[in-house]
């Protein structure tokens, strides 16, 4: 089963390869492998039409990922090059009205037109309804660009629609696990040796890993629970949940549950760790302040890191990493501290310690505890790492408690 994506761009807009990669992950986390990736400048109607009609020769699906920028009527050029009209939908009016009611914003009649044929694919977290469209063999979708709304539609519709199109019954299984992705792929080709009716696939971002287990009609019942329970059980050390979510996303959801403050002071890192953060809608809630003390002075005079201690162990030590966070501890405004400092590179500090090296203090008012890594790769690289490192740290920290 092929299946293409398009997407749109202004000619203003970053290039953001991250939040297309994001969206992919969606689909491919429930088993379908997207073959065919394009970006399309916004307002360019002929590359659209052009792609249009190439996925409708070539492809089985075809995804389109529409946003506020695309400066031309998507739906108009889909209705009539599927050779259909637009109406209005009455159940894309009822959702998108009863969302415009709650956001308090103003209802556009064009939020309900789609073609004709067209089935629903509802939106109860924005106002944008998506819809599916089949002609003979080839399925189109249209879903919002919002990461959140775009999952929700994929994972409660789109997916089940187009594996059962496929005539593909399975049951997939989501495990986030952060760590070397060699070994879970060993530990997953050992289950898979044992049970040929599995497959699995794994998503690796900077120690970050997403395992996709696709469990096959010929296994049974309990064979499935023997495979999971054998994968977690090699695992679980590292496994941070049992579901498609993001590292920021399950350390806010654990922040959440246990009604708990969060500090963070970042050298190396550059704020990396309370950007993902931040990226959690009501963050604040849960979140106290996010400090980048790069210099010695912002760690003497900001956290309170002893002067005599960047003097004898460096400012990339142990020693300073447990003291930026017991001094954000110290103010008595946080309930959890997170605290990074090393070497991202490409030269080192003069010293004798080598790039990559870096040190990440997690704590509570029971006690704080430091963690020595060498990261590897580019600058850009080992601040990423650094970064996911300390998100799982403090995830694996408060799941312990």
């Amino acid at each position: 089963m092929k299946t293409s994506i398009i997407f749109f761009r202004s000619q203003d807009q970053k290039f953001d390869g991250e939040r297309y990669e994001k969206l992919i992950s969606v689909l491919a986390d429930g088993n379908i492998k997207v073959s065919d990736v394009a970006v399309i400048p916004s307002d360019d109607l002929g590359e659209f039409s052009r792609r249009l009609e190439n996925a409708k020769n070539t492809a089985d699906n075809l995804v389109i990922v529409d946003g506020d920028n695309c400066e031309f009527d998507i739906k108009k050029i889909i209705a009539d090059s599927m050779e259909t009209m637009l109406a209005e939908n009455e159940r894309a009016k009822s959702f998108a009205e009863a969302v415009c009611a709650a956001k308090n914003i103003e209802y556009l009649d064009s939020l309900a037109y789609m073609p004709t044929e067209a089935t629903v694919i509802p939106n109860v977290n924005g106002v944008y309804q998506g819809f599916v469209l089949d002609a003979n063999e080839f399925t189109l979708a249209v879903l919002p660009e919002i990461y959140s709304e775009f999952k929700v539609m994929s994972e409660k519709f789109l997916i089940p629609y187009l594996l059962n199109k496929s005539g593909k019954s399975s049951s997939v299984l989501t495990l986030k696990y952060f760590g070397n992705a060699e070994k879970a792929r060993g530990v997953l080709e050992n289950a898979k040796n044992l049970h040929s009716g599995m497959e699995f696939e794994i998503f690796n971002k900077r120690g970050d890993v997403t395992i996709v287990i696709d469990f096959q009609n010929t296994l049974s019942p309990e064979e499935k629970t023997e495979i999971t329970r054998s994968v977690i059980g090699e695992l679980k050390e590292d496994i941070y949940a049992e579901f498609n979510t993001t590292l920021s996303e399950r350390l806010y959801d654990i922040l959440k549950l246990k009604k708990l403050k969060l500090s963070i002071a970042e050298s190396f890192t550059g704020g990396g760790v309370a950007h993902d953060f931040i990226k959690n809608a009501g963050a604040s809630e849960f979140f106290n302040e996010g400090i980048v003390c790069y210099s010695n002075e912002s760690k003497i005079n900001r956290l309170g890191v002893d002067p005599k201690s960047i003097r004898e162990h460096g400012a990339v030590s142990s020693q300073v990493a447990y003291q930026m966070a017991a001094g954000l501890l110290k103010e008595g405004k946080c309930d959890v501290a997170v605290a990074t400092t090393g070497i991202a590179g490409p030269s080192s500090d003069g010293s004798d310690k080598p790039v990559g090296l870096g040190y990440i203090a997690v704590g509570m008012r029971d006690g704080v505890h430091t963690y020595r890594y060498v990261f590897s790769g580019s600058r850009e690289e080992i601040m990423e790492t650094a970064k996911n490192t300390a998100l799982f740290l403090t995830i694996k920290k408060l799941k312990n408690i």
